[in-house]
């Protein structure tokens, strides 16, 4: 059994709430603004210098935007406090959410988004949008139990799964969400992955620095830790069109140029300054020949 992160992101994301839009580069966008673009789905370089392109980027006289943290500037989860992880992907990495498998649909999710308390949810993807999330959709309460046990060690977990059981008996949404007024033990809950785990899964980012550390047991998925680290957007303007690179601290990248809705260019045209652009900063060159840019006449 895979999970496929993309449906804890987008629940984790739109948690975050309002007065945020994300534009296709994955920055900040321009509400109610309309452009054409020509972008890639994105690259990574391993032992990129993340500080030492941003450096080359200033000197090269480049815009450079910095730090993103996926989406905005604010910074968003927690401190890892977890010394592997910190090694591996550096001591600005946070920690947005830890989730436990109990099923391939049935899922327990705590979600820190900063200075709120935790939220501890219950998820059953066989449940469309506008279908309700039931009692019945919980795993079973000894199962619960033990994962917020893990998770927060100085929670009461029957309390805890009777709120859950009491929202889930109420609630009009098609997911369950309680607060938890307790810290988490992300260290000894990412221990306990790692000796439970005989494969872990660290896909490679594309600019936008999500990291989805998934963790499986002989095939089977059981968990996944979100985890995500500073981006930046560097920017130049040619013959009036606005070049990015999105680039993250684990090495991910990806481009686009905008121009004026409906508008085109040549591809000789975009390919030559993007080229141009990774010389300056130092990313490799040659690999802007490989990629396929997606054209849009429109964001509408």
């Amino acid at each position: 059994m895979r999970m496929d992160p993309r449906p804890h992101r987008r629940r984790f994301l739109a948690a975050l709430g309002g007065g945020v839009t994300l534009g296709l580069a994955g920055c900040l966008g321009t509400p109610g603004a309309n452009f054409a673009s020509y972008s890639t789905v994105g690259d990574s370089v391993d032992g990129l210098d993340y500080e030492a392109v941003l450096d080359r980027a200033r000197s090269a006289g480049y815009g450079v935007e910095a730090p993103f943290y996926v989406n905005g500037h604010e910074r968003i989860g927690r401190p890892l406090g977890v010394a592997a992880l910190t090694e591996q992907f550096g001591a600005d990495a946070r920690i947005l959410h830890v989730q436990f498998q109990y099923s391939e649909t049935k899922s327990l999710e705590a979600r820190f988004t900063g200075a709120e308390a935790p939220q501890l949810s219950a998820v059953d993807d066989e449940l469309g949008f506008e279908q309700p999330f039931r009692p019945v959709n919980l795993p079973p309460d000894d199962w619960l139990r033990e994962q917020i046990s893990l998770l927060f060690p100085a929670a009461d977990p029957d309390a805890l799964v009777v709120d859950l059981e009491t929202e889930a008996s109420r609630t009009d949404d098609s997911l369950v969400s309680i607060g938890v007024d307790a810290e988490p033990d992300v260290a000894a809950t990412h221990t306990a992955f790692a000796d439970r785990a005989t494969e872990t899964t660290v896909p490679e980012t594309q600019g936008d620095g999500w990291i989805n550390l998934g963790f499986s047991e002989n095939g089977t998925a059981f968990g996944s830790f979100a985890v995500v680290v500073p981006s930046a957007e560097i920017t130049t303007r040619d013959s009036g069109h606005r070049y990015e690179i999105k680039l993250d601290s684990a090495g991910g990248f990806r481009l686009q140029v905008r121009l004026s809705a409906g508008e085109e260019l040549p591809e000789s045209e975009y390919r030559g300054v993007f080229r141009e652009m990774f010389e300056n900063v130092g990313l490799p060159a040659e690999r802007v020949d490989e990629y396929e840019f997606e054209y849009s006449p429109s964001i509408w």
